[in-house]
């Protein structure tokens, strides 16, 4: 029998428990005009190319995103409305703050975007302001301060020949009419009328009365919401037996967190001393800066609060109770579900993400917005877990081995959420490092300016083996440089310097590898051949113009990009049913439009990469 220090290794069962709690019964017969409401917003300000003028050329992949990002909202606000009424309610007043923001810096001709919003607005002093009051504009606020003044003044200047400002602001005023709706009928909704709230309480004074329980949830708001709730319910803390309550998430210190995650799980943590002492935690309320690398196995209860749309966070979740030491036969995951709008809410959400990734398959959609879509997978694994399938661990572990880009995109989202870390402010060329038992090497990250005049900047990730091998498998390196936050730093012994050469000719030959076959004959779709074969017999017509016939040629040259093949391919069609060549010229001209303003593919020559365009950003020692 496997032991620790003498003690047996046993390994607890973890079960499954569904919560279930009444969502329309907290918004008082308001749940589905609020849904309803939800889906009917235009959130004009992210998809501003949707408003251009009829005949002003738009921009495909601006489309593309713009709608993107309208899906992405629309489903935040329905995922935080399942969370807590308090999460959803401040969703709400900033929604209406920046859509009456932005219409009034229309009528000043300039566009706001919620990037500089956001940033401006920390400049305002919100102390003592009313969270009641009806939100409004707060252009006339950020004027009169000068830091926020400052990056209002860099906001781009509107062009009233572009945009269609009348269904602009048509659309802009819908949405606040109906944020304002749905502002007035949930602002007073007190906590007592919280019916998921209200099963909290009861489940800490009942079933977990006495009981250590972690409670998680995905968003800050709603932490400090529940804590705040718990913690200054008196009548509530007596029938739970006056458990000891804190909080955990990205506002604590970080120098705080460790005496806290100290004194809820005491034993795992080396400081027995606190087990049962009135500085001892029984419930924990936190977000996911609490769900990697932590021994909390002191807890045998996990609450999961609100819907967790990546259930491999479950998983991460339950690991920091399920751990080597913990003295429990049976761990329990209680998960918190609606009742009877658990299907319409997963439906909606699934809805929008379909949505999503159909522009993401069109090629429209840019890799920033990726790490918010929800994978399909989850939607099914969530009614799994609703039905308590205790399957569903085992096949989350092992998905989580298989960790991808989009989760890592994820995660960092959401560190960077709960942190101040700005890492456009990190230095280049920073390192650091980490112990890696069977590994000796080093990890590169370079990047390098736009192949063409078109494109963004190349990034280079290189894992060098110090027995010569080269990896370039981002998969394989997640894997060797992935840390938790409190992990300790090891910097190994190697001749840095020589190795970041080999990985340098390593880059370069890549780079001109890849070039090299971009540059080969490409095979041009059927109907762009039958284009390009029809419009050459066609270039000696005199009804149409040899100028416009040769550039429609030039514009056919090089393969196109699949949206633009689709709209070839409709032209064509029309073309074979009434003949006219002209509307055939006419349409492919439009590509050559779009091939002039650098989205076309095959507009420039990549040109070779040299030694010096490699820019390094950072680097980290992988060592045993």
């Amino acid at each position: 029998e496997a032991t620790i220090g003498g003690k047996p290794i046993h390994w607890p069962k973890r079960k499954l428990r569904t919560v279930e709690y009444n969502l329309a019964k907290t918004y008082t017969g308001l749940y589905g005009d609020i849904v309803a409401g939800i889906e009917s917003l235009h959130l004009s300000p992210y998809s501003l190319e949707d408003y251009k003028q009829t005949g002003i050329q738009r921009d495909k992949k601006k489309v593309g995103r713009g709608q993107a990002l309208v899906g992405i909202f629309k489903s935040r606000y329905l995922k935080r409305f399942e969370s807590s009424v308090e999460a959803f309610r401040i969703s709400v007043r900033r929604a209406l703050e920046f859509q009456q923001t932005f219409l009034s810096l229309l009528e000043e001709n300039r566009l706001l975007d919620s990037t500089a919003f956001r940033e401006s607005m920390r400049y305002l002093d919100r102390e003592g302001e009313d969270d009641s009051a009806r939100p409004n504009s707060r252009a006339e606020r950020l004027n009169t301060k000068s830091e926020a003044r400052e990056i209002l003044d860099t906001l781009q200047e509107l062009n009233p020949d572009l945009y269609d400002l009348s269904n602009l602001r048509k659309a802009v005023q819908h949405d606040i009419d109906i944020l304002t709706e749905i502002w007035e009928r949930i602002v007073e909704i007190t906590p007592k009328c919280d019916a998921k709230l209200e099963k909290l309480k009861a489940m800490l004074s009942g079933e977990l009365k006495g009981k250590k329980v972690l409670l998680f949830t995905y968003y800050k708001d709603t932490a400090q919401y529940v804590y705040k709730q718990l913690a200054e319910d008196e009548d509530f803390l007596a029938a739970a037996g006056h458990p000891r309550l804190a909080r955990m998430d990205g506002d604590i210190a970080p120098g705080d967190r460790g005496g806290r995650i100290a004194r809820f799980s005491p034993n795992a943590n080396d400081h027995p001393d606190l087990a049962g002492s009135a500085d001892e935690i029984d419930v924990m309320v936190s977000t996911d800066v609490l769900s990697e690398g932590q021994n909390l196995q002191d807890c045998g209860h996990l609450l999961n609060y609100d819907l967790h749309w990546n259930p491999t966070r479950m998983v991460q979740r339950a690991g920091r109770i399920d751990r080597i030491g913990s003295d429990f036969d049976t761990l329990w995951v209680y998960n918190v579900f609606p009742e009877h709008e658990l299907e319409q809410l997963l439906g909606l959400v699934e809805s929008l993400n379909r949505k999503i990734q159909t522009i993401d398959q069109a090629g429209l959609l840019e890799t920033s917005v990726l790490g918010e879509i929800v994978h399909p997978r989850s939607f099914n694994t969530l009614r799994r877990i609703a039905e308590e399938d205790e399957d569903v661990f085992a096949e989350q572990e092992s998905q989580t081995e298989l960790v991808s880009t989009q989760f890592l995109l994820a995660t960092l989202q959401d560190m960077l959420a709960e942190s101040d870390l700005d890492p456009e402010a990190l230095p280049d060329g920073i390192h650091s490092g980490r112990e890696k038992e069977g590994y000796k090497g080093l990890f590169f990250y370079f990047t390098a300016p736009p192949a063409k005049a078109e494109g963004g900047r190349r990034h280079f990730w290189r894992y060098y083996n110090i027995d010569g091998t080269i990896t370039d498998n981002r998969y394989e390196i997640i894997n060797l440089i992935r840390c938790e936050r409190d992990e300790p730093r090891l910097i190994g012994e190697a001749d840095v310097f020589e190795i970041q050469e080999k990985v340098i000719t390593n880059i370069l030959a890549s780079v001109q590898g890849q070039q090299a076959l971009e540059a080969a004959p490409k095979i041009l779709e059927n109907v762009q051949q039958h284009v390009t074969t029809l419009l050459q017999s066609q270039i000696d017509n005199p009804e149409l113009s040899r100028q416009d016939v040769r550039s429609a040629l030039k514009a056919l040259r090089q393969p196109l990009p699949s949206p633009y093949l689709k709209d070839l391919r409709v032209v064509y069609e029309s073309y074979q049913r009434d003949g006219d060549v002209s509307a055939l010229l006419e349409a492919v001209g439009e590509l050559e439009v779009v091939e002039g303003s650098g989205r076309e593919r095959g507009e420039s020559k990549a040109r070779p990469m040299e030694r010096d365009d490699l820019h390094l950003v950072c680097w980290e020692y992988v060592w045993s």
